[in-house]
């Protein structure tokens, strides 16, 4: 029963010329592409709820995007620092 609603569905849609420019007109459209953010972004301010050490609740933490990315960039070069890292051997 929903194969057949489904393919009346599609002959419906292939019938319709005026569907068929539509479908055209939105492939046509350019697609939204992610720009590189501005300094005005960078100082915008960013809230995140963080999982708190020995607690369920969830805190709420706001900097700006430039202290988000720049708290990211510190992370990652402390898990690359501790990786490289070779142990003493005897």
């Amino acid at each position: 029963m929903i194969s057949l609603v489904f393919a009346a569905a599609l002959l419906a849609g292939a019938a319709d010329p005026a569907g068929q420019a539509a479908t055209a007109k939105m492939a046509a459209a350019p697609s939204a592409t992610p720009t590189k953010a501005t300094k005005a972004d960078k100082t915008e301010m960013v809230c995140k709820r963080e999982a708190v050490l020995g607690s369920r609740m969830k805190e709420r933490v706001c900097m700006s995007q430039a202290d988000w990315d720049q708290r990211k960039a510190d992370s990652r070069a402390d898990v690359e620092k501790g990786q490289s890292v070779k142990p003493l051997t005897f």
